[in-house]
Order: structure tokens, then sequence, then C-alpha cells
């Protein structure tokens, strides 16, 4: 009985110990370099924004952060990484809504779960989108690209990031509001998809966010047959919107937040919180984003919990509309 004691005490003694350890040092964060998970390539949007969130980090907390662009399935591969992560704030992420409000919706099995695998730290930036298509197409409005999809159908293919992406999710909605039949292409990224958009591999591309899309638009290198936001874009103000298009309601925005792996100490997602949305009410950061099409929207860990449920709910609803199942 007495070594059955000292067994006990020893473990508890070797618990406080870890505790003890752990809360020291997260009180003294960070001691190193951290890594910043990003789930698509470089030269994204995501990608352009997880790195201004990387610098005012790196100036914030005395220690490198370095990204890490874990590209594939549509977001994914990345996110899985982070949900690994040991909670110590070493490694970080900016996740989108593809992999943590849709995916849980449209794949048989994920190896995470977005509800209880992360910490929340805050929104960054919500995404409007636009259906692009490419200069050699013959269509120049969304009602033109309709009316020749239902002429032939499958023969026009589109470009996304992934399959089960928000801009696959985006296309396959479109297609079942209006009634017709697309060839989905599928990227590893929003960079190779618009290279190749540009390139008239593809004919047309469904983005989730405007920053590639304004400077291209803008130097005559595409078309914007739409913005799929509720109200015009004002940096695009002589786009009309899907809904204004034909399509009343349809309205499809994406998002990227900032998160831990789950168990992350609150001091250190407080501290993380207050970096993320100083940088976000920077009027020279808010000013960057809206000129690349993008919103800044700091939020605290509690906002960003309910807006993630939120997300959940409407991309579940979307989800069993079209009956869409991966894997």
């Amino acid at each position: 009985m007495k070594r059955v004691l000292r067994t006990v005490s020893v473990f508890f003694t070797l618990i406080g110990i870890a505790s003890f350890a752990f809360a020291q040092s997260a009180g003294n964060y960070p001691v190193k370099p951290i890594t910043l998970i990003v789930p698509f390539p470089p030269g994204g949007v995501t990608d352009l924004v997880a790195r201004d969130l990387a610098k005012r980090l790196s100036e914030g907390l005395g220690q490198p952060v370095v990204i890490d662009n874990r590209a594939g399935a549509g977001g994914n591969i990345g996110t899985a990484a982070l949900a690994r992560a040991q909670p110590d704030g070493y490694t970080l992420g900016v996740m989108t809504v593809s992999a943590m409000s849709i995916a849980p919706h449209i794949h048989k099995s994920l190896s995470f779960v977005p509800a209880k695998d992360f910490t929340p730290i805050t929104n960054i930036v919500n995404t409007p989108g636009a259906i692009l298509a490419g200069n050699k197409t013959p269509y120049n409005t969304l009602q033109e690209l309709i009316k020749a999809a239902k002429a032939q159908p499958g023969k026009i293919n589109y470009a996304s990031v992934g399959l089960g992406s928000l801009p696959h999710l985006i296309a396959e909605k479109l297609a079942l509001d209006a009634g017709i039949a697309m060839t989905h292409i599928p990227y590893k990224g929003a960079a190779p998809a618009m290279q190749d958009l540009l390139a008239g591999v593809v004919d047309l591309s469904f983005e989730s966010s405007l920053t590639n899309t304004v400077t291209n638009y803008n130097s005559g290198r595409l078309k914007v047959l739409a913005t799929t936001s509720s109200t015009r874009v004002p940096i695009l103000n002589n786009i009309p919107t899907v809904a204004e298009s034909g399509y009343p309601g349809f309205v499809a925005q994406g998002w990227f937040g900032f998160f831990g792996p789950a168990g992350l100490p609150p001091s250190i997602t407080k501290r993380l919180n207050d970096i993320a949305t100083g940088m976000l009410r920077d009027k020279s950061i808010v000013e960057k984003f809206d000129s690349l099409g993008i919103q800044a929207d700091p939020s605290t860990p509690e906002q960003f919990v309910k807006f993630l449920q939120e997300q959940d709910r409407i991309w579940a609803t979307t989800a069993k509309g079209l009956n869409l199942q991966l894997d």
C-alpha cells in the first residue's frame, strides 16, 4: 500500500513540475522563433495577409516569425498540421473558411475537427469574391456565360484553389442556381490558377478574394463578370453582383482567421490577439487591405468563436443543399 501511495505521490509531483514548467514557459513566451502555417502556396491573398501578420507579430514579440506554406487539399493539409502542433505558441496558423467551415460538411473523413482542435485568436479579414473570365472567352457578362453554358453543358471549364474550397462551392452553387454544368479544374493555390486563366488554359476562375483580380482587371488581362458579395465592391464599383445579375440572394464571402492549436494558454492567446487586432486597426493596414478588396475584421477570441459557429451553420446548409460529398 505504501508503495502505491509513493507511486501516486511521485506521479502527481511530476505533473506539478510539468505544469509549473509549462506555466513558466508561457510566462516567458516567446524564447525562440515562431512558425506561422499558411495552407496555400506563396503569392495568393492568404499568403500576403499572413506575411503582414508575421511582420507585426515579429515586431511585437521580439522573435522571428517564419511562414510555412503547407499547400494542398483545399487548405486541409496545412490546417491538419496546425491541429497536430504543440499548444505552446510556437506553431500558429492563418486558416480559411474552406477548411474550417466548409470541409467538415463535404468530406467524409478529416484528420481534424475545427470546433475542437484549434484555439481561435481573431478573425483577420473578410473577402468578397468574383467570377472571372479569360480574355479569349466570348462572354463579357454573367448572363452571357450562363447562356453559353446552357448551350454546351460541361464544355466551359473553371479553376478553383482545390476540391471543397470556397471557390469550388461558389461555382457549384452558381451551377445549381442557374441550371448549368461546368467542368471543374482544381489547383493547389490561387497563384497557379490565376496564371492559367491569364494564359487561356482555363475559361473561368472563381475567386474568394479580389487581391489579384483587381490588378489584372485594371491592366486589361481578364474580365470580371460579377462579384459574389451582397453589395458592389467599391474598388470594382462598375461590376454587378451575382444577385444583381439575375440570382437574388446569392452571397458568398470568404474569411481568413488567426488560430493556434487547441489548448493554447489564455495568456498567450491574449497577447497574440492584442498584437493582431492592433495591426488590423492600423490605418495604413486597413487602407492597404481596402485597396486589395478585403476588409479587416479584428475581434476578441470570444467574438471569433461566435463568428465561427455562425459560419459553420451557413456552410452546413449550403453543402447539404448541393449534396456535395468528397472522399
